[in-house]
């Protein structure tokens, strides 16, 4: 491939020997911002760090810096502290929603960072990146964007072309709208039922399974035109913490690493994934030194560079998690991840952090501890992939009037549906309560969940399982209770319980908790028949005392509308 009379290598020479030290370090760095609104400082930081990409989000409003810089160890972690903003760092009050907006006006609010990224001297293009894994998970959620079960959901069917489909129409949708780049496919193998972080984010406990369904996604991901990223290598699926608060330590036998965990990575490696994400996990088999695999040359240079091949580019994952800060400065923990061969450090922080991260590591190169040539080895594998993907043709501007097609294409309706229809088991029914007559009195008591309150439309909103069993129930009784769950709630449920039959109560597994766990136990015991409606199957929202258990595994439009006729019996 050429661009001009000039080969992919000669272009992408030529580049590198224009950048100066900053260009360089920046090229290797990709920085958050959540919202839809340009502010000063997201286009100076494109402007003076020249970062390979963002990181972007439509989640709530949050103040950024994470950790204490005067702390300790772990200290630094869970004293939470937030810095007081300086400059024109946003200093926003904190869980309020992002404005809404439509595709086209998303769409244009990316083309305005592209564009000052073509306008900063380099004339590089900038990519966008996102989360999509489906369930919870679920960076864009406005437009109509059609949502999807988690990958345990989608791997249950064992149905490899309707991975590749969902892969697809996640693509088809995010790159019309901008998006170029996904944190996706999970690669771990969940082989510790009581993972409190991946779980049913990943494919199966199955190895093989998850090689075969990640190669699946990676093939609709191309095939919609979405830059791929398997993660978490060399794989997190025996983990009993999460890294998002402190180093995990996996003690797995290094023949058990290669014949389970490492076996989808070296898999995807030899399929051509473009892109890696490495885990804040610490591996004693790999690599005894102790140090999270995001920052070892071992784990990262030796076994999968040399050892698998992997030719592709390697990001770190979000560098402020706990498992990273709570044994380095951020600074230093970015240029251990260059030094050992990572090329992207994943800086989710929208803080003036991103200013000593930048001004430390320029000191690096200069010093000589982190040197210049490992820099261009890292910018040539991003860049290359950059080229491959089209990213160079217009800097990856989007048309701005079909911001919304992939969204409104009926083929990922369509695809939508028959995820969730099928991804829905009905885990137990001990009592034989199911299907719901609607002669019943029925109580539902509906958690608010996460994604529904985020999305907040007419297709998606807090009580969305309720309007969908009006249909079949027109005079079907309702709690609405908080994520956290308060004795407000608990309350307000009891004094509703002598009027019912049967309840029908929600419960997801969100961010390593059951908010309500206590609750749902509390109500098993007065007697009543109960069915639980949860998102996994694993024991982190389990109880044994239940005893009608239907598993979503999703929490879109389409799995709200199949549980409700799950529940009636009218699927």
């Amino acid at each position: 491939m050429t661009v001009g009379n000039e080969t992919k290598k000669q272009f992408i020479d030529k580049l590198i020997a224009k950048m100066t030290v900053e260009q360089k370090v920046g090229q290797c760095l990709v920085i958050g911002f959540v919202g839809t609104t340009i502010t000063p400082e997201i286009l100076r930081r494109i402007r003076n760090y020249y970062p390979a990409g963002i990181r972007a989000g439509l989640t709530f409003r949050i103040k950024s810096a994470i950790y204490d810089p005067t702390a300790v160890g772990g200290d630094r972690y869970t004293k939470r502290v937030v810095r007081q903003p300086k400059g024109t760092v946003k200093d926003f009050v904190n869980g309020i929603a992002i404005p809404h907006c439509t595709n086209e006006e998303y769409c244009l609010f990316l083309n305005r960072l592209k564009q000052e990224a073509l306008d900063n001297g380099l004339g590089i293009p900038l990519h966008i990146s996102l989360d999509m894994e489906g369930d919870f998970s679920a960076d864009y959620q406005r437009g109509g964007v059609h949502y999807f079960p988690s990958c345990m959901g989608i791997g249950l069917t064992k149905d490899r072309q309707l991975v590749k489909d969902v892969a697809w129409a996640v693509a088809r949708q995010v790159t019309a709208l901008g998006f170029n780049w996904i944190h996706s496919p999970v690669l771990d193998v969940n082989t510790n039922p009581l993972n409190p972080e991946i779980g049913v984010r990943g494919y199966s406990e199955d190895p093989e399974q998850v090689a075969e369904f990640g190669i699946a996604a990676l093939e609709g991901f191309k095939e919609g035109g979405l830059i791929a990223t398997g993660k978490h290598y060399p794989g997190r699926g025996e983990s009993a913490v999460d890294a998002h608060n402190a180093l995990p330590v996996i003690d797995v036998t290094r023949k058990d690493f290669y014949d389970i965990h490492l076996y989808p990575f070296r898999r995807l490696v030899e399929a051509g994934i473009p892109a890696i994400m490495t885990a804040h996990t610490a591996y004693p088999s790999l690599d005894p030194s102790g140090e999270a695999a995001s920052l070892s040359k071992t784990i990262i240079n030796d076994i999968l560079r040399n050892e698998f091949g992997f030719e592709g580019v390697i990001t770190s994952d979000a560098i402020t998690m706990g498992g990273i800060i709570q044994n380095h400065e951020v600074w230093e923990a970015c240029v251990k991840a260059i030094q050992a061969g990572s090329d992207l450090c994943l800086i989710r922080d929208e803080s003036n952090l991103i200013d000593e991260i930048f001004e430390n590591m320029v000191k690096a190169v200069h010093s000589g501890m982190l040197p210049e040539e490992r820099l261009e080895e890292s910018i040539r594998r991003t860049l290359s992939v950059k080229y491959d993907y089209g990213l160079f043709e217009n800097g990856n501007v989007r048309d701005v009037n079909k911001a919304g097609d992939g969204i409104n294409d009926p083929k990922v309706s369509r695809i939508e549906i028959d995820a969730a229809k099928r991804a829905i088991r009905v885990l137990r029914d001990d009592q034989n309560i199911l299907p719901l007559k609607p002669n019943q009195n029925i109580l539902l008591v509906e958690q608010i969940n996460p994604l529904h309150e985020m999305t907040n439309s007419q297709a998606l909103h807090p009580s969305i399982l309720w309007e969908n069993m009006f249909q079949y129930k027109d005079d079907l009784v309702q709690v609405e209770t908080t994520l956290e769950f308060t004795d407000n709630d608990r309350q307000r449920v009891l004094a509703r319980l002598d009027n019912a039959d049967i309840l029908v109560v929600t419960s997801y597994y969100y961010r390593n908790k059951v908010f309500n766990d206590e609750f749902v136990r509390e109500l098993h015991k007065k007697g009543k028949p109960i069915v639980v409606i949860t998102n996994t199957h694993y024991p982190t929202a389990i109880r044994d005392e239940f005893k009608t258990i239907i598993v979503t595994y999703g929490v879109g439009v389409e799995s709200m509308k199949a549980v409700a006729a799950k529940l009636f019996g009218r699927e």
